[in-house]
């Protein structure tokens, strides 16, 4: 018998190579000129061999023209190149050549068919009882995942989501990682309940150091705040539900709401912390030493005086000030979008919001081109530097806290708070936004009309329309 030879190819999904973003079956053409009679005449046939795992076709090989059709072509550069995304690929590749070694010492001196050689390949691997299965693992999965979000970005598609949306699911990436780096591969396929909740308890071990892996050192040795681990819990869901439109199959079962732990509503430093005026005041006269910083800023003084979210802020991106002169109270105002809710409002602005806006050519700010970690480090180290007491205990979240917190203190009711802070939902029978305009107009300008009654007689240096 002659040597056996094979190249790898993929089981494509799609004629069109834009189409195929998604991971692909590898398979082994094997080829040995093994006889096959026909009608009594010798031909010479090939046959194809799974190697049972999937791998995205950019990490598998270059795109190459043959015999008039365009295709990913196996380059072992590009997968080695990309070894960190085809650890298992590697493993099924060292496997097979393995057992090709095996299989062609086996076969010396004969001539087999093509079907015995098949049938031997799977004899040694184990495989004679079973059908090829395709694996696919999660982690390459979430970034093609990740990237077809942010292809949707500005396309006005209804799966279009935000920013921030993609931003959560690009935090599971370093806790698979890590779980990876200590166990083993995860696919889709293998993740039953028990791994599942193997991975979260492998992930707080690792968290707080009891399991130990070369990549992470965790200084403080905090586990997750349960708010945290809700959060990774729900879009790793979310990452499976894709996965399952894929028509990848899954052992979890998605549905069960026991899969994601309760978020803790219990009071702590932490969550009931917030900025007081006097606080904030020294904010506006810090002096930035970077652009970040400088972001930082903007975004503690903006936020502590509109209310609104990190979400709604991103979105709020370069929309104009508006001024509502229909009363003898005039004020200026965004027309913002909850981003937790989906409501709309307009949000009153306050004079140093106003002024910070306004200075960037009557836009509001861009806060998209930063992450809601380094954000939150920012705002701390401003704190820090103003000597704020327990600055560690600050986040976005405390900003909009300090909104409400401090127009509390001032006398503002709850339900005056509340047309900036939590508008009446929008209404889900039309296709269009039909929040009635008018009404978002008058809440504001009861709001303003508060806020000015009170600033008479208990005077505010920060939240004041002059």
């Amino acid at each position: 018998m002659k040597s056996i030879t094979y190249r790898y190819k993929l089981k494509a999904k799609s004629n069109i190579l834009e189409n195929r973003a998604n991971p692909e079956l590898v398979l082994a053409e094997i080829s040995g000129s093994f006889k096959n009679k026909v009608d009594g005449k010798v031909q010479y046939k090939k046959f194809q061999y799974s190697l049972e795992v999937t791998v995205l076709p950019k990490y598998f090989g270059k795109i190459r023209e043959k015999r008039g059709v365009w295709s990913f072509v196996y380059d072992p550069e590009i997968v080695k190149k990309s070894e960190k995304f085809n650890k298992l690929f590697r493993n099924k590749m060292s496997d097979f050549e393995s057992n090709i070694e095996i299989t062609a010492a086996h076969f010396r001196n004969q001539e087999p068919t093509a079907e015995e050689v098949k049938n031997y390949l799977h004899f040694i691997s184990g495989r004679q009882n079973r059908k090829p299965q395709e694996t696919f693992a999660i982690l390459p999965f979430l970034k093609n995942h990740i990237e077809h979000l942010e292809s949707l970005i500005g396309t006005g598609r209804k799966d279009e989501v935000k920013q921030t949306t993609i931003n959560s699911f690009r935090n599971l990436i370093p806790i698979i990682k890590r779980y990876e780096e200590a166990k083993s591969i995860l696919t889709f396929e293998n993740l039953s309940e028990k791994l599942y909740r193997e991975f979260w308890e492998i992930s707080i071990k690792i968290k707080i150091g009891e399991i130990k892996i070369d990549s992470y050192k965790n200084k403080d040795q905090k586990t997750f705040a349960p708010n945290t681990l809700k959060a990774y819990q729900t879009y790793l869901l979310q990452l499976c539900k894709a996965a399952k439109k894929k028509e990848i199959k899954i052992a979890l079962d998605i549905a069960d709401p026991n899969l994601i732990n309760s978020a803790n509503k219990n009071k702590s430093p932490k969550t009931e912390a917030f900025l007081k005026e006097i606080d904030i005041l020294k904010i506006i006269d810090y002096v930035p030493t970077s652009k970040h910083l400088k972001i930082a800023k903007e975004y503690i003084l903006i936020a502590s005086q509109t209310g609104m979210r990190l979400q709604s802020m991103q979105e709020a991106n370069g929309r104009t000030i508006q001024i509502s002169n229909e009363s003898k109270n005039a004020f200026f105002f965004i027309h913002t979008i909850q981003g937790k809710t989906g409501t709309e409002c307009y949000t009153p602005l306050f004079t140093t919001a106003l002024k910070i806006i306004k200075d960037n050519e009557s836009m509001f700010p861009d806060f998209t081109n930063i992450t809601l970690a380094n954000l939150n480090i920012n705002i701390r180290n401003i704190l820090k530097a103003i000597k704020i007491d327990n600055s560690n205990l600050f986040s976005t979240h405390n900003l909009r806290s300090s909104f409400v917190s401090n127009l509390s203190l001032l006398g503002l009711s709850e339900t005056v708070i509340s047309y900036v802070t939590h508008p009446s939902k929008k209404s889900n029978t039309s296709s269009v936004h039909i929040y009635d305009r008018r009404d978002m107009l008058d809440k504001a300008q009861m709001f303003t009309d508060e806020v000015n009654r009170i600033n008479k007689t208990k005077f505010s240096k920060l939240y004041r329309f002059d």
